[in-house]
């Protein structure tokens, strides 16, 4: 059933069922558990195709975005070609599966053929609705990318680090070092310091034991 933008309603999903689904499909997927997590390899399991595109983010002010016959994920095809990008088309990759698996009802009921399609969709749903559909692709990619155990682990190893480096006070230190510990993970993980000090708030990791 086609669905009705102005009438849209995003489903009840709460982050733990987005992080279950994120590591049940890491499981099957990425069976080595080794990161960074590339992404790319766990599509071609799943028989999906990644499609580069000219000018995606200038038509939709987005890196990826997941085609309406849920077989291909689209990327900005510059972004995509630019080394420096890697770590943010990672995440939108894997974003976008996170709708392919959190939502697909919702996308069949979009039926988009083109990134103009999509955008008019969107443009019309409340503000408020698909912000929720973000949040739980948002927190699927987020604990795709960065497991708990292994963030937890590398956590106490980068801790220690910090420590000698004059963090000693970790509840009282605050932003700094939560940041610093964040762009040292980011590294491992190969996702942004940001996607880094989400997980480890989200995960209820921070401070460090």
């Amino acid at each position: 059933m086609r669905l009705v933008p102005e009438q849209f309603k995003a489903p009840f999903i709460p982050r733990e069922k987005a992080w279950a689904e994120a590591d049940r499909i890491r499981a099957l997927h990425w069976p080595t558990g080794g990161v960074p997590v590339e992404v790319e390899e766990m599509l071609w399991e799943l028989g999906l195709r990644l499609e580069p595109l000219p000018s995606l983010q200038s038509a939709g002010d987005v890196v990826a975005l997941l085609r309406g016959d849920l077989t291909t994920i689209i990327v900005d095809s510059s972004d995509y070609m630019d080394d420096r990008m890697v770590n943010r088309v990672r995440f939108s990759i894997a974003h976008e599966l996170g709708h392919l698996i959190l939502h697909a009802d919702v996308y069949r009921g979009i039926s988009h053929n083109s990134v103009d399609d999509w955008i008019d969709f969107v443009q019309r749903v409340p503000e408020d609705q698909w912000s929720y559909m973000e949040q739980h692709a948002y927190e699927f990619a987020g604990r795709l990318l960065v497991p708990r155990e292994r963030l937890q682990a590398e956590l106490q190893r980068v801790a220690r680090g910090a420590e000698t480096a004059g963090f000693t006070e970790w509840d009282l230190s605050g932003d700094a070092a939560r940041e610093y510990v964040a762009g040292a993970l980011s590294r491992t993980f190969g996702v942004s310091g940001q996607v880094i000090e989400k997980r480890i708030t989200r995960e209820s990791l921070w401070p460090p034991d």
